[in-house]
């Protein structure tokens, strides 16, 4: 392929990652093509569902199954904050009270235990979104599932073996999932340091990239001293994630704000607002694609290649 490669770095951000799929529609309409994603926790189940079948609206009709699952949408709606279950889902206070000693539970479990919730709660319905895949080399588009290995702090970009346990890992919420454990390594959600991976698309071969960062969530209130301490560690993250972010050749940001991270039943919104973001995006992405297809770019793209590099 003499033209250079358009990779995706789609990041994470739980529901909120429902707006990767208005983006790859925004892009897929434009007619620019998709070489290779790397995807962070939601990011990596969206991007794994496009690269097995890379149409956008497959996607989207996947992931509206998976998420509108009954069992699935009601376990992540008692993680959203009261008042947001009852603006939104009117919420009766019977609802509400079960919802608090849910999130209580939860949050005494992952104090407790090494993880509040069974493997089988996040495992089971990947199983059946990728019933009929079982590996890395089935995917159509070139993809790796990034996550983050506690024990050294580095970055795991699975891009072959068995696709399900690549996305478990990608999506293991430290606390709330267990890890996977291989050998010396810990292995959970890299949506900490590596929210967008921009590197692990590079290393697909990628040579110009756009990132979709999914803004993290943020309570409003700070009302207790962990409160303050989870607020300033969300700073440091924020701070290394716009560096990241940095190093792609284009960035999209959808203004995601008054969405909750478990706010499932808000898909369609959101994907809505993911779509019009990279439409807004296209005509710097599409004068950027065309400057690095011309003959020069092209040029300096064939030289550096030659001493391991490019542009």
């Amino acid at each position: 392929m003499n033209r250079p490669l358009l990779g995706l770095a789609l990041g994470s951000g739980g529901a909120r990652g429902l707006a990767h799929c208005g983006v790859l529609q925004a892009i897929h309409e434009a007619g620019l093509p998709v070489d290779a994603i790397a995807g962070t926790s939601m990011g990596a189940i969206v991007g794994a569902l496009y690269a097995r079948d890379p149409d956008p609206a497959a996607t989207w009709q996947h992931l509206v199954a998976y998420v509108e699952d009954r069992e699935f949408a009601d376990h992540w709606a008692t993680f959203l904050p009261r008042r947001t279950a009852e603006d939104r889902e009117g919420a009766r206070r019977w609802d509400g009270l079960f919802d608090f000693m849910h999130r209580g539970r939860i949050a005494v479990k992952a104090v407790a235990l090494r993880a509040a919730e069974s493997r089988a709660r996040l495992y089971d319905p990947l199983a059946r979104l990728f019933a009929g895949t079982g590996s890395f080399a089935e995917l159509k588009v070139p993809f790796a599932a990034v996550a983050l290995d506690l024990t050294t702090g580095r970055m795991v970009a699975q891009r072959e073996g068995s696709l399900l346990e690549g996305l478990y890992a990608s999506c293991a919420i430290p606390g709330v999932f267990p890890p996977v454990v291989r050998g010396a390594m810990v292995i959970v959600d890299g949506g900490g340091p590596f929210r967008v991976p921009v590197e692990a698309v590079r290393d697909l071969g990628a040579d110009f990239v756009v990132a979709v960062d999914i803004p993290a969530y943020h309570e409003h209130e700070l009302r207790t001293g962990f409160d303050l301490g989870m607020r300033s560690n969300a700073v440091a993250l924020d701070r290394l994630n716009d560096f990241v972010c940095a190093q792609a050749d284009l960035l999209i940001r959808p203004g995601l704000e008054l969405y909750h991270w478990a706010d499932f039943r808000s898909g369609e919104a959101i994907r809505d607002i993911g779509y019009e973001a990279a439409r807004a995006a296209l005509p710097e992405l599409e004068r950027l694609w065309a400057l690095r297809q011309s003959p020069v770019a092209q040029a300096i793209r064939r030289v550096g290649s030659l001493f391991g590099g490019g542009i």
